[in-house]
């Protein structure tokens, strides 16, 4: 069994959930992402686009862990984003910025602040190559919980980012697409509140590089194809044993979509992973697969979801990575022309791979969003989730409720 020699933080839970759903297209997505590609760029935005939003929050769990506190907190968001060029050539820019502010548990305050340019350009009609650099900074506030001590902490990160993607037109509807990135993750020591401990780095730097091929055939309206990819992960050496280890990856999978004439959608993935880290402790295949679907139902239902298995490497506390299986399913219905009503569920295992710790995560939202004007929107949500580790025999019980506004201009 890998011994921690450093405090671990449980990973978000249901406040997740909304951005899992909208990733849950993901192997439509990945289906249709050549023909996207292929087909014709965006116009031009003659002017910026512009959205912001402002939560004002109430949760029963502000620390994360099972030392339950209660707090208000303020979440405000904000993007912008501005493209020149036509449907041939076009460079555009995005900034994003989200910041958390707690009344009482100030510890927990979080801040992000994200910037990228793309470039776009159609090089012969079956061609096209886009190339993207980013760049991301964040502060982010934790705890660190020793007997009934509670000491916050602070974190910098940085994210260099940089990717290409070339699309080719092989005739007879089959697309194939290559792609190419490289990110370096730079996070600083960890600063300590009062000064109490003595500056300490708890997170290791990483590089990753990562290349991946697809190839998609459309036939009327399905799309069949592969993808096969590559990670390659160098990471810093902190501690001893190390905190965090280096790894290779592989994936291979087929997949499958199918978009109806009433608005559902189907997608299927199947395939395998291979993970192995440097320091000999883990190699082994695994099988991987993603369901995905939306069906439209009577009265104005829409019903979505998507099952998942994968190895998981970045959203994990374990020093190599964590095998998850995640389910979730939503509901919606707009009983008024102005007004979304939205209810879902979730339910994740996640398996350390070396710390040997499972993750048992379940929960519920309920969500209601009235577009006040054409611009702006009123949502109300109420999340709920339960997590439970196994080793260190640790529960959580999280309620989090907001009222917010959402503009977009």
């Amino acid at each position: 069994m890998y011994v921690p020699t450093h405090p671990t933080r449980p990973a978000g839970g249901i406040g997740r959930f909304s951005r899992g759903l909208l990733g849950s297209a993901g192997v439509g997505l990945a289906m249709n992402c050549a023909v996207v590609m292929l087909a014709r760029a965006d116009s031009p935005a003659a002017d910026p686009e512009i959205t912001g939003s402002l939560e004002r929050h109430w949760t029963n769990n502000a620390l994360d862990s099972d030392n339950q506190v209660s707090d208000w907190y303020t979440l405000l968001r904000g993007s912008l984003q501005k493209q020149w060029g036509d449907n041939d050539a076009n460079v555009k820019l995005q900034s994003d910025f989200q910041v958390s502010h707690y009344d009482r548990t100030s510890i927990e305050d979080d801040r992000t602040l994200g910037v990228s340019a793309t470039a776009f350009r159609k090089l012969t009609p079956g061609i096209e190559l886009r190339g993207t650099l980013s760049y991301r900074v964040s502060s982010t506030g934790d705890n660190l919980d020793i007997g009934p001590l509670v000491l916050g902490t602070r974190e910098l990160k940085q994210i260099f980012g940089a990717q290409g993607q070339l699309g080719i037109d092989l005739g007879n509807a089959t697309t194939l697409i290559l792609e190419a990135a490289d990110s370096y993750e730079k996070l600083g020591a960890t600063h300590f509140q009062e000064d109490l401990i003595p500056d300490t780095k708890l997170h290791a730097d990483r590089n990753i590089v990562q290349v991946a091929a697809r190839i998609t055939r459309t036939i009327g309206q399905f799309a069949i194809g592969g993808s096969a990819s590559a990670v390659l992960a160098s990471v810093e050496r902190v501690g001893s044993p190390p905190l965090f280890v280096s790894f290779s990856g592989y994936t291979l999978r087929a997949e499958a979509a199918y978009k109806g004439t009433d608005g559902s959608t189907l997608g299927l993935a199947l395939g395998a992973q291979f993970l192995k880290d440097a320091d000999g402790l883990y190699e082994r295949w695994r099988p991987t697969w993603q369901l995905a679907f939306a069906k439209p139902l009577p009265h104005g239902f829409q019903l979505r979801g998507t099952y998942f298995g994968r190895y998981e490497t970045s959203d994990t506390d374990d020093p190599l990575a964590s095998w998850l299986q995640r389910g979730e399913l939503e509901l919606a219905v707009k009983p008024r022309e102005k007004l979304t009503l939205g209810s879902g569920v979730f339910c994740e295992l996640k398996k350390n791979l070396l710390y040997e710790n499972d993750e048992h995560r379940k929960g519920v939202y309920l969500e209601a969003t009235y577009d006040a004007t054409k611009s702006t929107a009123i949502v109300l949500r109420v999340d709920v989730s339960r997590v439970y580790k196994t080793v260190i025999d640790e529960r959580e019980h999280t309620v989090d409720a907001f009222v917010g506004l959402r503009a977009k201009i």
